[in-house]
């Protein structure tokens, strides 16, 4: 009885080690979302449902409307992709860290945001090194805004492994004709892009790529939701604001 019992302990200290051993090593980094555009237009703050990669896996946490800063532990030694998004399902902030980055401090943006998020939805094999301050590179040869960009081409060569300049191609902006909505100050959840200002009831013409966008009228508690197409053909519709 003693020797089985001596071997069975040897088993569950070895089995312990082994345990042990395949947990990942991880690092605590701090992560900052900025100031949103609707928040300085309603005077109110937005919660956010935060996404980071963990391995092979997206882990998500739901953020405060009073918290901007954000402490996360995630892996070492692989690229983690993390994105921000207001309300839930909106437009994200985004950014990434690789094992080459000593600083522990992200600050997201929402120009990351749309190329974070499009790397999310693919093969994490393929994003589990990636060279993130490499891919930012190589789009900013060709442009400044990272919504513009044919996401199928950099995606098709990232997972090739062969990303070059000539994967960056931009995708078509399109003329979206004004059309009627409420009068009053529609403003844009991209800071990049110029809000409406609505009288008469009539919008002014815009140039977007395809892609959804959506505006804040805080006085009426509404949110314009344009969606384009990749024709160019465009439709819109209204939903609550609900902070």
């Amino acid at each position: 009885m003693k020797r089985i019992f001596v071997f069975l302990s040897v088993v569950v200290v070895l089995v312990s080690l082994v345990s042990c051993s395949m947990v990942e090593p991880t690092r605590r980094i701090t992560v900052t979302i900025p100031t949103h555009p609707w928040e300085i237009a309603s005077g109110q703050n937005l919660w956010y449902t935060l996404k980071w990669t963990c391995g092979n896996e997206i882990t998500s946490m739901h953020i405060s409307a009073h918290e901007r800063v954000i402490s996360i532990d995630v892996p070492v030694g692989e690229t983690v992709l993390v994105a921000a998004y207001p309300l839930g399902d909106m437009s994200p902030f985004g950014g990434a860290i690789t094992p080459l980055d000593e600083n522990p401090r992200l600050m997201l943006s929402q120009n990351d945001g749309a190329l974070v998020a499009e790397l999310m939805n693919v093969d994490r094999s393929v994003t589990h090194q990636l060279n993130y301050t490499r891919l930012r590179e190589v789009i900013l040869k060709s442009t400044e805004d990272f919504r513009c960009i044919d996401r199928f081409t950099v995606l098709r060569d990232l997972q090739n492994g062969e990303l070059a300049d000539t994967s960056i191609r931009i995708s078509d902006v399109f003329e979206v004709p004004g059309f009627v909505i409420p009068n009053g100050i529609w403003t844009s959840e991209f800071i990049c892009d110029a809000s409406f200002v609505v009288w008469e009831n009539l919008t002014s013409p815009v140039r977007l790529p395809e892609g959804v966008f959506r505006y804040l009228n805080p006085e009426m508690g509404r949110i314009l939701v344009l969606v384009v197409d990749s024709r160019g053909e465009t439709y819109s519709y209204m939903r609550p604001f609900l902070p």
